[in-house]
């Protein structure tokens, strides 16, 4: 322990004599330098240990306030309450959980609603106000989105172009990408709405620049494809033109939908028949168990006549005066019989209206591009050894083309089975295309480097004044050893004479007060004795 203090001690003194070594001027630099990288180091922790609170809700009232309050500390999230006890913010990374929690007990909490668009300060451009707009546009657009039934949740990306007054920027269509994540069945009919109410809303005249997908990767509405055929075609073109946007709907998600290409690209060649015709057929069948058809109509005559000898009846005979001579031809008989007959037998007309606009599938045909691309990124080609001796740079350039691929029969049977055109009439042709990434970076913003390049600065300059320092202005000379003679002759003659006619113990103390007023040159004494004695 005794031998552990005097270590102790032994280091106190060397560090108070590197430590007296320095004049006040460079003392004074040295501490200052150590405070200004204490007070740096100290100011960057706490900027990067300090939890950044966002806006949660502005309550109308404190009895809401306090509701929230109650809610937040049941799920022990952290918050803050501003001095009127209105304002509510939450951890940047607790702003989810808090915003469900709200929406599970009925509280609205704050959205980024038109007054932080036009709010601003002295500062703020007009520039900043239209990026400002198009945040707000995006939650907008995301709160109308997720109302649909089968939307659980969207997500909107918004490229509008900036307002710079000139004519081209005026005519140039915003674009849009909308991110679905659905909890039910979503038709491509109502993709195609959606996308021209966000074109609407954006104000596009089209929907040309709309993107539409799922969670899933599942392209809903692609730019200028129009999903439906409602609407009056306002001439036989536009009635073409919607066909074949249809039937290339159909092929695209049907090869897409076989996950072997990433890219599929369709023209379509349909020969429509504008002409319209109405065919009428009559049947005649007879009735059921009978070989003629029901009767209708029915006439039928029957005459008999027959005569013979005799008087008349009722009456008496003649006078026997008044007599004729008649020629006896004896009995006679007569027969007519006349039928007329009209049968209904079962009759069927059918009437075919056949209408225009028709597609002929014998004389149409089809052609589809199909493209496969092949994700090729930096860190695994140089794990493979491909990038020995060649950059990557040239890599990519020797290997950017495209290489054909053969198309298999199931393809050409798949698209004509959903288009109805012969598969003599289909041309399918596939490539497979290298995506090149390049290696990633390590992720550090610029105010991670600033923060890095503020500490180095400051060490230098520590590292430069303490090197400074500790080199001096110069070397000094070696000072001459002292002996008691040196010694003795330095001091002035009175105090010689003093030392020789005082006893002892006056000698001890002018050694001593010698030795307080100068304890550098007694050190230097002591040491040159010691040095005598050992060597």
């Amino acid at each position: 322990m005794d031998r552990l203090i005097e270590k102790l001690k032994e280091l106190m003194n060397r560090i108070l004599e590197w430590w007296n070594r320095f004049t006040a001027k460079q003392k004074t630099l040295i501490v200052s330098g150590v405070a200004v990288l204490v007070l740096a180091i100290v100011a960057i922790v706490s900027r990067l240990t300090q939890p950044q609170y966002v806006l949660l809700k502005e309550c109308e009232n404190t009895k809401e306030a306090a509701e929230v309050r109650d809610l937040l500390e049941e799920e022990e999230l952290d918050y803050t309450i501003s001095d009127d006890g209105l304002t509510i913010q939450v951890l940047r990374d607790q702003i989810s959980d808090a915003n469900l929690l709200l929406g599970a007990n009925n509280i609205v909490s704050a959205e980024y609603g038109i007054d932080n668009v036009v709010d601003g300060s002295f500062s703020t451009t007009e520039s900043d106000k239209q990026k400002k707009y198009v945040v707000y546009l995006e939650d907008s657009l995301e709160r109308d989105i997720a109302k649909f039934d089968a939307v659980k949740n969207a997500n909107v990306r918004l490229d509008i172009p900036e307002d710079d007054g000139t004519l081209i920027a005026d005519e140039q269509e915003s674009s849009a990408w909308v991110l679905l994540e659905l909890k039910d069945e979503f038709s491509t009919d109502s993709a195609a709405y959606l996308a021209r109410s966000v074109a609407t809303a954006i104000g596009n005249e089209t929907t040309n620049n709309i993107v539409i997908m799922d969670t899933e990767g599942n392209m809903l509405f692609t730019g200028d494809d129009n999903l439906t055929m409602s609407g009056a075609a306002s001439s036989q073109l536009s009635v073409k033109a919607e066909a074949e946007k249809q039937m290339i709907r159909e092929v695209r998600r049907v090869l897409l939908g076989t996950k072997e290409f990433d890219n599929v690209e369709v023209a379509t060649n349909l020969v429509l028949d504008f002409s319209s015709s109405e065919t009428t057929t009559h049947s005649y069948t007879p009735a059921d168990g009978q070989t003629q058809g029901v009767l209708a109509h029915e006439d039928v005559y029957n005459s008999e006549n027959e005569s013979g000898v005799g008087g008349v009846p009722g009456t008496d005979s003649n006078d026997d005066d008044t007599e004729y001579v008649l020629e006896d031809n004896g009995n006679s008989t007569s027969t007519v019989s006349e039928e007329s007959r009209d049968y209904l037998p079962n009759e069927e007309i059918t009437t075919t209206t056949t209408p225009a606009g028709l597609i002929d599938y014998g004389q149409s045909s089809l052609t589809a591009a199909l493209i496969k691309y092949n994700i090729v990124r930096e860190e695994d080609v140089r794990t493979q050894g491909l990038l020995d001796g060649v950059t990557w740079e040239e890599y990519k350039l020797n290997n950017n083309e495209r290489t054909r691929l053969d198309v298999d029969e199931e393809f050409y049977t798949a698209v004509a089975n959903a288009t109805g055109i012969s598969a003599d009439s289909i041309s399918l042709v596939a490539y497979s295309e290298n995506i090149f990434f390049d290696e990633e970076g390590s992720g550090i913003t610029a105010t991670d480097i600033l923060q890095i390049v503020l500490i180095i600065v400051i060490l230098a300059l520590l590292a430069f004044v303490v090197l400074k320092s500790m080199r001096g202005e110069k070397h000094e000379e070696e000072e001459e050893e002292l002996t008691v003679e040196s010694l003795l002759q330095s001091m002035p003659d009175t105090q010689v004479e003093q030392i020789s006619l005082e006893n002892e113990s006056d000698e001890r103390k002018m050694i001593n007060k010698f030795v307080e007023e100068n304890p550098e040159a007694a050190a230097n004494l002591l040491r040159n004795w010691l040095n005598e004695e050992w060597g």
